[in-house]
C-alpha cells in the first residue's frame, strides 16, 4: 500500500511540473535566448490570461542559470503583462529542480514594440 501511494504522489509531482510541459517555441532574442510557451496550460480567468514561459539561455547568467520558467499574467485588452513567479534553473530547458522566487507586488509592464515579449503576449492572447 505504501509503495502504491508513493508512486501516485511521484507521478503527480512529475507530470505537474513545468519542466515536463509541452513547450512550443514562440520567439528568439538577438542574444540567443529562446522563448517557449506551454499552450496546453494557458488559462483565462476574469478577463486575464495566465501562462508558463520558458526562457532557454545561450550562455549562463552570472548565477550559473541556463534557463528560467516564469508564470505570467496578461491583460489582453490593455496589452500588458506581469510576472507572478520565477523558477531559476542550472540546466537548459528547466530540466532540474530549480529555485523559486515571487515578487511581492508584481507590477504591470508593457511589451516593447517588435520585442520577444510582444510576440509572446500576442501569441497567448490569441489562443
Amino acid at each position: 500500500m505504501k509503495k502504491t501511494t508513493l508512486l501516485v504522489i511521484l507521478f503527480a509531482l512529475v507530470f505537474a511540473s513545468p519542466s515536463y510541459a509541452e513547450w512550443e517555441n514562440v520567439a528568439k532574442s538577438k542574444d540567443g535566448t529562446t522563448f517557449y510557451v506551454d499552450y496546453e496550460r494557458i488559462r483565462k480567468h476574469d478577463g486575464y490570461v495566465y501562462w508558463w514561459l520558458l526562457q532557454d539561455l545561450l550562455k549562463p547568467t552570472k548565477y550559473g542559470d541556463l534557463s528560467q520558467i516564469l508564470y505570467q499574467q496578461g491583460d489582453c485588452k490593455v496589452f500588458r503583462y506581469k510576472i507572478l513567479s520565477y523558477v531559476f534553473h542550472k540546466q537548459p530547458m528547466g530540466l532540474d529542480i530549480g529555485e523559486s522566487s515571487s515578487p511581492e507586488n508584481p507590477k504591470w509592464d508593457y511589451p516593447r514594440p517588435g520585442g520577444g515579449q510582444e510576440a509572446i503576449l500576442k501569441s497567448v492572447c490569441s489562443k
